[in-house]
Order: C-alpha cells, then sequence, then structure tokens
C-alpha cells in the first residue's frame, strides 16, 4: 500500500504542477497533448537509436509525465487513475505468456479488457 499511496502522491504533484501553470481542463487542447506525446516517442526512439539508457528513461518518464497531466485536464483525478492503472494492469495479468510473431503478448481467447472497470472508475469518481 506505501507504493500506492506514493504513486497517488506523485500523480497529485503533477497536476498541481499543471494547474499552478493554467493547464487546466477548459484549456484542454488535444492535438497539443498528442504532439508533446509524440515528441517524448520521437526522443524515446532516437535514444534506443543511441543505446542511451538514460535517455531512454527520462524520455519514458516524460511520457507518463504527459500522460498524468492530461488526465488531470481531462479531469480524472489521482484516485481514478491509480485504480485505473490497477485495472489495467489486472487486465494484463490475466494474458497469457505465448507472444506473436513480433513478440507481442498475445490475449487468450476469453480475454476481458479494462474497459468495464475503467467505465465504474470513472462513473463512480464523477459522482464524487
Amino acid at each position: 500500500m506505501k507504493h500506492k499511496k506514493q504513486a497517488f502522491e506523485q500523480i497529485e504533484r503533477t497536476v498541481e504542477w499543471n494547474e499552478v501553470r493554467g493547464n487546466t481542463p477548459d484549456t484542454l487542447n488535444y492535438q497539443l497533448e498528442i504532439d508533446m506525446l509524440q515528441e517524448e516517442l520521437d526522443e524515446f526512439k532516437l535514444a534506443v537509436e543511441q543505446n542511451d539508457k538514460v535517455a531512454m528513461f527520462d524520455a519514458l518518464l516524460d511520457l507518463d509525465f504527459v500522460r498524468i497531466g492530461t488526465l488531470g485536464k481531462m479531469q480524472i483525478d489521482p484516485y481514478a487513475q491509480v485504480d485505473g492503472y490497477e485495472a489495467v494492469l489486472r487486465a494484463n495479468e490475466s494474458k497469457s505468456s505465448t507472444k506473436n510473431s513480433a513478440g507481442k503478448i498475445t490475449k487468450p481467447a476469453d480475454f476481458v479488457g479494462p474497459e468495464p472497470e475503467l467505465q465504474k472508475i470513472l462513473l463512480n469518481r464523477s459522482s464524487k
């Protein structure tokens, strides 16, 4: 539970960082969010090409920072973000360890994605 509390606090700090700088739900621009995520993906790709582990680490953490900020601007609170990540994690844990030809883990025929649980989280959190 300590790590869950720590994750919540990091998300809360990221959302607050955005709010202090005027990045709020009324300023949400999805194209800008996509562009920022793409910039970090491009930085990750370059870091991989250069075999620069520090730059890879930085780019992936920056992706998280933008992702968390975007969710905050979408008014998805830190608790919902942590609960949502847990729902995705549980769904992924139900996958097999079989990989396709590209190396991606495959979904079993009876796989249930996290969407129903994510919907419940959004409905429950928006009513609070």
